[in-house]
């Protein structure tokens, strides 16, 4: 279970980092916000070495339906280099210019939520207003036509994405509250979003043994709460119990010495990995409870699902109740010594 198992899939930095102001002899930083985040999750970076670092892969995380009344839960990676993760901010910004809003605006959820014959409750309310939503009083081709684009630049510069889906329900019954949870043999997390996020994890390690990449990993998470950050760390990253790190040549934990949490509004990498985690969960809310709209949906699922690169997937109950059934059959046939050493 949890990132080593099988699930159903659905398929250069090239500014100056300091600029000399003509005739002023005062230097002006080009840092964007992106560029200073940079330079903070990687150890030992400095200014001078921001070009050398065009290699390392960063993986953006997001997540989808840990509100409790979400009846399904998503997680999703984006993963690429340095200097194409900056190529993709240029390109949504370009975007964002063009169609008249700003990338610190926008969020998957509210953007399908809001629409001229069908205002968001925030702004039905008055806390937001078009303003805000700007895209409320966009036409359906214009919304349409701006989503597309928004996940070209999303296939084109990431060098591979996963989002995961799965029931709460399931989980809770086959996973957080059945037996198999105590005698499993890898970590498991009370939130629902960790179990997607260690698929996504297990997705992105048989990526890199394929590619034979096993270059230093960042990572960058949405901003969490307090609970979600301990799984994070305790559950996410643990080392699995009685095992090799390396199976088959496939990662079995990740090992890191880049992680941040941040907000969407400032790096907008994290909506690569939001779009993705908005899509999955959706896709899953149709299958399962008919819910969810189809307009917005169709556009983002046409794009990605038609590249071999970003993949997008379910965890179904029947996985989940298989793992369950071997779990405890492997416990139940485990020699007792091996017992008294966990």
């Amino acid at each position: 279970m949890g990132r080593k198992e099988g699930i159903k899939i659905l398929p250069i930095l090239t500014k100056s980092v300091g600029l000399e102001e003509s005739g002023s002899g005062v230097s002006r930083s080009c840092y964007s916000g992106f560029d200073h985040l940079v330079l903070s999750i990687c150890t030992g970076a400095s200014k001078g070495s921001l070009f050398a670092m065009t290699g390392f892969h960063t993986v953006y995380v997001d997540d989808s339906g840990t509100d409790p009344k979400s009846n399904i839960v998503s997680a999703a990676f984006c993963v690429s280099t340095v200097g194409k993760w900056k190529s993709f901010e240029d390109s949504w910004s370009k975007i964002a210019k063009r169609s008249g809003f700003e990338l610190k605006q926008f969020h998957m959820t509210e953007f399908a939520a809001c629409r001229s014959t069908n205002p968001c409750r925030q702004c039905l309310s008055g806390k937001t207003s078009t303003k805000d939503h700007p895209w409320q009083r966009w036409s359906q081709t214009k919304r349409d036509s701006v989503l597309r684009q928004m996940a070209k630049a999303i296939v084109r510069h990431c060098e591979c994405g996963f989002g995961i889906a799965c029931t709460k329900k399931d989980y809770d019954e086959h996973v957080k509250n059945s037996p198999a949870r105590s005698v499993a043999n890898e970590p498991i997390g009370d939130q629902h979003f960790t179990f997607p996020l260690q698929v996504c994890g297990g997705e992105l390690a048989r990526w890199r043994s394929a590619n034979r990449i096993n270059a230093p990993l960042k990572f960058v998470f949405d901003l969490p709460n307090d609970a979600e950050k301990r799984e994070i760390v305790n559950v996410f990253f643990a080392a699995a119990h009685n095992r090799e790190k390396d199976q088959d040549g496939i990662e079995q934990w990740f090992e890191t010495d880049g992680i941040s949490y941040e907000s969407k509004k400032s790096v907008p990498q994290l909506l690569a990995a939001d779009m993705l985690a908005w899509a999955i969960a959706t896709l899953r809310a149709r299958e399962v409870f008919r819910t969810g709209r189809n307009f917005e949906l169709y556009q983002v699922a046409d794009v990605l699902l038609s590249s071999e690169h970003i993949k997008l997937g379910r965890i179904e109950k029947d996985t989940l109740a298989k793992w369950e059934q071997k779990t405890l059959l492997e416990a139940e046939n485990k020699p007792l010594s091996a017992v008294q050493q966990d």
